[in-house]
């Protein structure tokens, strides 16, 4: 490996979302406590994981973080993002609150939450832009939830570093677009590998309203059992094999989870295993995004 190909964890970034709120469908733990949380942004460095995702709407991560980042040796890089729903904020003062609550000079990321935030106003992209030029941010972008939401993007030739949006080996919506983000030297970081752990659970378990991904949820579980591979190893590393994808975003529920991943991203898969996962794509975004799946 050249010095300048990271290593497989040196791709992850760790979410952290689990640190301020219970998240997560199949999340038993609830919100990992702040003394946990210290250990497990130091043994992620250690691995070599060098970027954390936060943002404004993620409970109190960015607080949590702020008293934890201080301790630790090694600097994390870090990205947030502008509050969704909150018009009358503008990005400097979002921006502001959350560098103070992190207690950063600086970050590496910073994105709208929402698209609805650029689509109602797409001057909105000049205010992340004048961020950039202050030189307290590198890279600025948004968060996607839908393709057609990147091609409305790349159509414009929007001034944006970095986008985030959801793929997994159900959920692969994004894909065809993925040569284009990276001839415009966009990086593009994937989150919900794990579909919020949907992929751990098992297919008669669950609710009515995912009931229609049951036989492929077992599928799913039958080619990692025929294989002798964790879950998680499969679906990290189907992500990690796409060389379009910059950075995959981790969550982890405890220190436990987080060197259960580490291990997981030395997974290789072979050729036919792959092929087999390809044969599960989705299709129904009624599945594919957790903020259609009921109340629960």
């Amino acid at each position: 490996m050249s010095l300048d190909t990271p290593s497989p964890a040196q791709r992850l970034i760790l979410g952290t979302a689990q640190f301020g709120l219970p998240y997560g469908i199949s999340n038993q733990r609830g919100q990992v406590p702040e003394a946990e949380v210290a250990f497990i942004l130091a043994e992620a460095a250690k691995a070599g994981i060098d970027t954390l995702d936060t943002a404004a709407a993620y409970g109190n991560s960015e607080q949590c973080l702020g008293s934890v980042l201080h301790n630790l040796p090694a600097p994390y890089r870090i990205i947030s993002k502008y509050p969704p729903n909150q018009p009358d904020k503008t990005i400097r003062q979002a921006f502001q609150e959350s560098i103070e609550r992190l207690r950063a000079d600086k970050l590496y990321g910073y994105l709208l939450h929402s698209y609805a935030s650029y689509s109602v106003k797409p001057s909105v992209l000049d205010e992340l832009q004048e961020l950039k030029s202050s030189g307290q941010v590198e890279k600025v972008g948004l968060s996607l939830y839908h393709p057609a939401e990147a091609e409305e993007l790349l159509r414009r030739e929007a001034p944006i570093d970095l986008v985030q949006f959801p793929y997994s080996i159900f959920d692969r919506r994004f894909e065809e677009l993925l040569p284009e983000l990276r001839n415009r030297g966009i990086e593009t970081h994937v989150r919900s590998v794990y579909l919020q752990g949907l992929y751990f659970m098992q297919p008669a378990q669950l609710a009515p309203y995912l009931q229609e991904t049951a036989p492929k949820l077992k599928r799913l579980q039958q080619l990692a059992n025929a294989y002798q591979l964790p879950i998680g190893a499969v679906c990290l590393a189907f992500a990690l094999a796409n060389p379009y994808i910059s950075r995959v975003v981790i969550g982890v529920e405890s220190l436990k989870t987080l060197q259960e991943n580490i291990s997981f991203c030395n997974t290789t898969l072979p050729e036919a295993l792959h092929n087999e996962l390809l044969e599960l794509k989705e299709e129904n975004e009624n599945i594919l995004l957790p903020y259609m799946w009921p109340a629960r």
